[in-house]
């Protein structure tokens, strides 16, 4: 299936696991899908998310160039409000994935599952 998150609706408790890697929406359809995540895992469902945060931008090592692409922690623990976080985190690490993305990164790392 091919969509645009900003108009793709997840139904209601269908999915078992949601993964979110290097998915840099702007901040308001970000808000929106990450809702929609909650409501549309199953009880004890899983969700994985990395993305870069803001700091990103001066390590200069690829990533958006936006601010609004990148989201912090708290802004992820905000529009995941009512899942359990198994790992939240922000963190330094070497992302090594081709020439325009390689060297330290600015990441935060999520695993956090809907209660049942």
């Amino acid at each position: 299936m091919v969509a645009h998150l900003d108009g793709y609706r997840l139904e209601t408790a269908q999915w078992d696991a949601i993964i979110s890697i290097w998915c840099h929406l702007a901040s308001a359809i970000r808000s929106a899908v990450h809702r929609q995540v909650v409501g549309g895992l199953k009880p004890r469902g899983v969700f994985l998310l990395e993305a870069y945060t803001p700091q990103q931008i001066s390590y200069g090592t690829g990533g958006p160039q936006e601010v609004d692409l990148l989201p912090t922690l708290a802004e992820l623990r905000e529009d995941l409000r009512g899942m359990e976080f198994i790992v939240a985190t922000e963190k330094e690490r070497v992302v090594q994935e081709g020439a325009g993305h390689t060297r330290l990164s600015a990441v935060v790392q999520i695993v956090a599952t809907r209660p049942a």
